[in-house]
């Protein structure tokens, strides 16, 4: 696919129809950073897969012996993938659920911009995980600092978890919460946020809702999704065999095991990449070259166009996974360019 350079999407008067590429030009780390890089990831890789192997050998051991393995992988990520940015001043700030908020599955998160009483719009965030974890303090923060840079409020469900609660468990709770969401706020536009794993449970709980012809939000926003849990594309050959991403294939083929449950990997309700894109709503996707689910982007926005959508997708050259839960510029630019677009379809461009 070649690349078309087009305006920032916040200067577009109107998104047309059809797929087009922005390439993002951003420093490119020095040689010395990169090889930093790769050798922290070689580490992670070696920590991830470790714990996988855990995983697997308690599997064999019981149903006690594999829930509580499950556990100890649940604790560790909530703790490694704490909040870093303890002493930033938070742009935005939780408020409670409203009456009636689905919370069957889990305590859901709700966010405003700090200051703002009466914010336009709500962002409908599905957290990844790799389908096995729950949101993590970094996602929290990440929710937050996407209603600061929106000006918009956010509603982040909770959904069932593998392996205890396989597909399509999951997207069947977002479902649920989605609809929950135009029924409480009717009239209110809602834009659909979610990151890497998060993105395969939405988009199948839209298709899902679609089908059953049921209202979807005004627009969706994806960063670094995870679409095809088939793990025959490229990029995850290539990055995980040669250190360019924290995971590799193998504790990506073994969570996405877990989450498929008895359904085959190219059901649609596993892998929306195999669904139809018919009647959806504008998309933008934020991806990265260096990314181990780069070309996850790619073939989405192929099955876009063969539907005619609305799709741009922004390519960043030299950052991983879901950077933007971090806190370096290029991830500050992510989501103010996302937010951005939110703004175009919530009516507040700015």
């Amino acid at each position: 696919m070649d690349a078309i350079a087009l305006p920032l999407l916040s200067e577009a008067p109107q998104l047309l129809p059809g797929v087009r590429f922005e390439p993002i030009v951003s420093p490119r780390s020095s040689a010395l950073a990169r090889a930093a890089r790769r050798a922290t990831n070689r580490l992670e890789q070696f920590a991830r897969d470790s714990l996988m192997a855990g995983v697997i050998r308690a599997e064999g051991l019981g149903p006690a012996a594999f829930a509580a393995e499950i556990d100890r992988a649940r604790a560790l990520n909530l703790r490694f993938d704490r909040d870093i940015l303890p002493r930033v001043a938070a742009a935005a700030v939780p408020i409670p659920p409203p009456p009636g908020a689905p919370a069957a599955f889990g305590a859901s998160e709700w966010f405003r911009p700090k200051g703002n009483d009466a914010p336009v719009g709500l962002v409908f965030h599905v957290h990844g995980g790799g389908f096995i974890c729950t949101r993590s303090p970094r996602v929290n923060k990440l929710v937050a600092r996407f209603a600061a840079a929106a000006g918009a409020a956010v509603y982040a469900p909770s959904y069932r978890l593998a392996p205890e609660h396989p597909a399509p468990a999951a997207a069947e709770d977002v479902a649920q919460a989605l609809r929950w969401a135009h029924a409480r706020f009717p009239g209110e536009p809602i834009i659909a946020l979610a990151e890497s794993a998060g993105a395969a449970v939405l988009l199948a709980a839209l298709q899902a809702l679609r089908d059953a012809g049921e209202q979807l939000p005004v627009a969706i926003v994806l960063l670094s999704p995870f679409v095809d849990l088939t793990l025959q594309s490229l990029s995850v050959i290539t990055a995980s065999l040669t250190g360019g991403s924290t995971f590799t294939m193998a504790s990506m083929a073994l969570a996405a095991r877990f989450y498929r449950g008895t359904l085959p990997a190219t059901d649609p309700r596993v892998s929306p990449l195999f669904g139809s894109f018919e009647r959806f709503p504008p998309m933008l996707i934020h991806t990265s070259k260096g990314d181990i689910l780069h070309d996850d982007t790619l073939n989405l926005a192929e099955r876009v166009r063969e539907t005619r959508g609305t799709l741009s997708v922004r390519v960043w050259e030299d950052d991983g996974h879901a950077w933007e839960r971090m806190n370096g510029p290029q991830a500050r630019r992510s989501i103010e360019l996302a937010a951005d677009f939110m703004r175009l379809h919530f009516g507040t461009v700015r």
